[in-house]
């Protein structure tokens, strides 16, 4: 796994802002499920380029504590360098499911669109819960169904039909494995949280063009970027010629570029006394 999102993070550093741009509104409501505020220690797990954990330093403000932290150790470094300018930001290379601190460190955990790659999401939570303090909030955020969000959908699809199996294949966890609020509930309070409460909140994708919007999207999907990269181009030409005729379907005109509609699941809820 740390592979895959190392070999992604040069496409994640040069889209990083168009990322948090694309999901702000959304990643406040994220903060908002956590209730950051001034002073709180803050874990972002599954950090990528750091977007959510930076958004949280500014509420957590001078005296608190942010840690962004990932797997993938180039995924850190890129999180570092945007990071640099803010002394109450760090870094730690580990994975979500083994957190390298102890109990009670944080008064809140976020996770911005990293828990659906896991193996087993409920244990992944309950390690958060972990290094929770009681009374602490835990925070995610997953993609909504993926006819829900066609901006992606649309390339996975493409790949699909080009080779006539699915994409990613059922036996792999991809970003659509937690996908409804009756699963994603399930797997907060399995994972030992009370209160869950899960919200959809609407986060269209804006594009200059279809064009820009095929270059840019699968360089942002770890497992797509690397199955595009190994295949011929006369095979990747077929596949964005099928990804474009269903994006000008899909797509709508917005000022002088284009959006596709866009969901996302925000789903929190806090540790108990123990």
């Amino acid at each position: 796994m740390s592979e895959m999102w190392d070999s992604v993070a040069p496409g994640w550093e040069a889209n990083a802002g168009f990322v948090d741009e694309q999901l702000a509104l959304a990643t406040e409501a994220l903060l908002d499920a956590a209730r950051i505020g001034e002073g709180d220690r803050v874990l972002d797990l599954a950090a990528g380029p750091g977007g959510a954990g930076l958004a949280a330093a500014q509420r957590a403000g001078s005296t608190g504590r942010v840690v962004l932290s990932d797997v993938a150790a180039e995924m850190v470094a890129v999180a570092a360098r945007r990071a640099s300018a803010d002394a109450q930001v760090s870094t730690a290379v580990f994975d979500q499911s083994a957190i390298d601190f102890g109990d009670a460190s944080f008064d809140a955990v976020i996770n911005r669109h990293g828990l659906m790659f896991v193996e087993d999401p409920a244990r992944t939570v309950a390690e958060a819960v972990r290094v929770l303090r009681a009374g602490g909030r835990y925070a995610v955020m997953t993609w909504d169904r993926r006819e829900a969000n066609p901006w992606l959908g649309l390339v996975l699809d493409a790949v699909s039909a080009q080779f006539g199996v699915p994409f990613p294949p059922p036996n792999v966890r991809g970003p659509f494995s937690l996908d409804t609020p009756d699963v994603l509930t399930s797997v907060l309070r399995d994972g030992g949280l009370e209160d869950v409460t899960v919200d959809a909140m609407s986060t269209p994708m804006h594009a200059a063009s279809l064009g820009e919007w095929w270059e840019r999207v699968p360089k942002l999907a770890g497992p797509l970027a690397i199955a595009l990269a190994g295949m011929e181009a006369d095979v990747r030409d077929a596949i964005a010629e099928r990804a474009m005729q269903s994006g000008t379907k899909a797509a709508a005109s917005d000022g002088d570029g284009i959006v596709f509609e866009g969901s996302v699941l925000i789903g929190s809820g806090h540790k108990g006394p123990r």
